[in-house]
């Protein structure tokens, strides 16, 4: 029996333009995996697991194990990946709404936390390190497991880096940033059936992703990296280093709790010394402030409040309070 294992995402799904409304994107999102599943079913693809890969993997409706004819078939849904269990085969491999890494003109973009700011990937013909997002990582760590990954959906951006690192593999473009008119959903679950079918024609082996080069993972606020180096994590220079893209999905949990711990510590230390800025600051007006090389900084994420950062709105604000006890009257 062919076994499908489908990873899924809330933010590169149809019609999905924000999270504001979390029920209406459940609802969205457990619509939008029936399609996969009831495509794979009429395929004769009838043991599927579904990992939600989104934040605590708790959104999408348990109802698609029993929604139609699915319970004549062998479904399951997985919270997070870090429960996906290899001892059993899995065949292939969907990765289903997925989005566009940090930085790319995508509609809900980032690369795995909000904290991220780029991870790369060495790269043997160009002799650089070349931007990787979710799409990438997840296809190589799966790629190392013997999982080929045929089909990738989501938005544009999602779907770019899917065909930039493997052309043959069948990806499905479900909405834009760039989109001028809005579609009918149904339209799109057409597709999203139709690129299944095709996918499951392909020579699944090409599919195949390698594993093998190095990734480095760079943070919003770079004292991150001095503080994960000083946890034991390989440093070089302003990232964090991990073998492969295996290594660094195999631990990502244990790296988010150690994140955690470092934001906490970062935002207190922050805190602290706003208010002490403020303090010093009383004479000076707000909007001399707004306007100044500090500005930016002082109204910045307290999270990416870096100790260069601070460093540079102390010495900015002195030197503005400094500058209003100096007499102007002297020639």
């Amino acid at each position: 029996m062919v076994h499908a294992l489908i990873i899924a995402d809330i933010e590169g799904i149809t019609d999905i333009y924000d999270l504001k409304n979390i029920d209406d994107c459940v609802e969205l999102y457990t619509s939008e995996i029936q399609v996969y599943i009831k495509t794979l079913f009429e395929n004769d693809v009838t043991k599927i697991t579904v990992c939600d890969a989104h934040d605590e993997g708790n959104l999408i409706s348990r109802k698609i194990i029993t929604h139609g004819d699915f319970g004549r078939g062998d479904v399951r849904i997985v919270s997070k990946v870090e429960n996906l269990s290899f001892d059993e085969k899995y065949d292939f491999a969907i990765l289903a709404g997925f989005h566009g890494m940090n930085g790319s003109p995508g509609i809900l973009p980032h690369t795995l936390r909000f904290d991220f700011k780029l991870i790369s990937s060495f790269c043997t013909k160009l002799q650089a390190r070349i931007p990787i997002g979710e799409v990438e990582l997840y296809t190589r760590w799966l790629g190392a497991q013997g999982i080929p990954v045929i089909l990738v959906t989501g938005d544009r951006e999602a779907v770019y880096e899917a065909n930039c690192f493997n052309p043959y593999r069948q990806t499905c473009c479900v909405k834009s940033y760039f989109q001028m008119n809005q579609i009918d959903r149904i339209h799109f679950y057409e597709k999203i059936a139709y690129c299944i079918k095709c996918s499951l024609s392909l020579n699944w082996d090409i599919c195949l992703s390698e594993d093998s080069n190095e990734i480095a993972i760079e943070f919003n606020n770079p004292d991150v990296v001095e503080a994960l180096g000083d946890a034991s994590y390989n440093r070089k220079e302003n990232s964090i280093i991990f073998d492969s893209c295996s290594e660094l999905v195999n631990n990502l949990y244990p790296l988010i709790d150690r994140l955690n711990e470092i934001n906490n510590a970062n935002v207190a230390l922050n805190s602290a010394f706003i208010k002490e800025v403020r303090k010093l600051a009383v004479s000076l007006k707000k909007e001399d402030l707004a306007k100044s090389e500090i500005g930016p900084l002082l109204y910045n994420n307290l999270l990416f409040l870096d100790s260069k950062s601070r460093d540079k709105i102390m010495k900015g604000i002195l030197a503005m309070t400094n500058n209003l006890t100096l007499p102007h009257d002297i020639e």
